[in-house]
């Protein structure tokens, strides 16, 4: 058995993601059109001579000594990751094999490959503009996981099974909001009746809804107390979050949980415009309505101020939660 070296840093991204990355922001739409499906990232590939035929045991982890490792099986003599963190050390192994090891591009986002689900990041690698970052691993959004079929009126899941298994056993998911509306009025719409996640009745679940449209946002107030609440409560991390197709309800908390935390207006927007590379059958321009004017308007001399004072005085959650939420995902 001979293990294969991997060049490092590994690039995550697509060439399309990867110009994005380098153009300004208002350039999007070159590279991504919101009805093309590009929002996967490109695999990282661990491959190596056999001896013998499969299946083979695959271990990866972030420590040296494989302490921490995952254990991965195929019957070829490779296999595909989507859902490695940014810039972070890797080793693996396969058998007995002395481990190799390679590291992860550190530019973010954290895009993922989830089976069945659309536009789905890890809201961790992004910088913060005093010199921190926002931890990985731990909150993640995404489109629904479930809908109702209006065609064939009843529920439907949407996560394949692998998909299922990437959230639950891969991400470690504890916790999913959902901020669609009631069943009847949403495109989308929620499972009729749903009080329990698609991912187990030992994830918890939360319908937070936001109501429809972007200057509507900030009057949902007790579904935006719920949700950063809940985010300061480190015994509900991972935390998986969606409305529909996971943009602009979705894009909306991001911007308010991400500005938060720091991170700058300009990085705010490409995260928002990243969705443009899933299949949304529209295209999203920067946004520039609604909770964003708010937040513009409001008193302070940064975004991070900005979002605060929203957050505190119009929408009613204590600097206490905030100072815990910023705790538990920066770094």
């Amino acid at each position: 058995m001979r293990l294969h070296k991997i060049q490092s840093p590994v690039d995550r991204h697509t060439p399309a993601q990867r110009a994005f990355l380098a153009d300004e922001n208002e350039n999007c739409k070159t590279y991504a059109d919101g009805f093309s499906a590009g929002d996967a990232p490109l695999p990282v590939t661990l491959s190596w001579d056999a001896d013998e035929k499969g299946p083979y045991a695959v271990r990866l982890g972030e420590k040296a000594d494989l302490s921490d490792a995952r254990v991965y099986h195929t019957d070829v003599p490779s296999l595909d990751l989507y859902d490695l963190k940014l810039g972070t050390r890797y080793f693996f192994t396969v058998g007995d094999e002395k481990p190799e090891t390679f590291v992860t591009s550190d530019v973010p986002p954290r895009n993922l490959l989830v089976g069945g689900v659309k536009n789905v990041r890890d809201l961790g690698g992004w910088k913060t503009v005093d010199g921190k970052r926002v931890k990985q691993g731990k909150v993640f959004r995404t489109s629904a996981l479930d809908d109702f079929d209006g065609d064939k009126k009843k529920n439907r899941i949407l996560a394949s099974d692998e998909g299922i298994r990437t959230l639950r056993d891969t991400l470690g998911i504890k916790t999913e909001i959902d901020l669609r509306v009631g069943h009847e009025g949403d495109p989308g719409y929620p499972p009729e009746g749903k009080t329990e996640s698609v991912l187990g009745a030992d994830v918890r679940y939360l319908h937070c809804p936001i109501l429809l449209g972007p200057e509507n946002y900030l009057s949902s107030v007790l579904s935006l107390q719920t949700i950063f609440r809940t985010l300061a409560d480190p015994a509900n991390y991972p935390v998986a979050y969606h409305c529909a197709v996971g943009a602009d309800r979705t894009g909306a908390v991001t911007y308010l949980i991400l500005g938060l935390l720091g991170v700058d207006e300009n990085d705010l927007m490409r995260d928002y415009l990243w969705t443009n590379f899933s299949d949304q059958q529209m295209y999203r321009p920067p946004i520039d309505r609604g909770y964003k004017i708010t937040i513009s308007e409001a008193p302070g001399k940064t975004v991070r101020e900005k979002v605060r004072y929203v957050l505190t005085q119009r929408i009613g959650i204590p600097d206490t939660t905030l100072d815990r939420v910023v705790a538990l995902l920066t770094e």
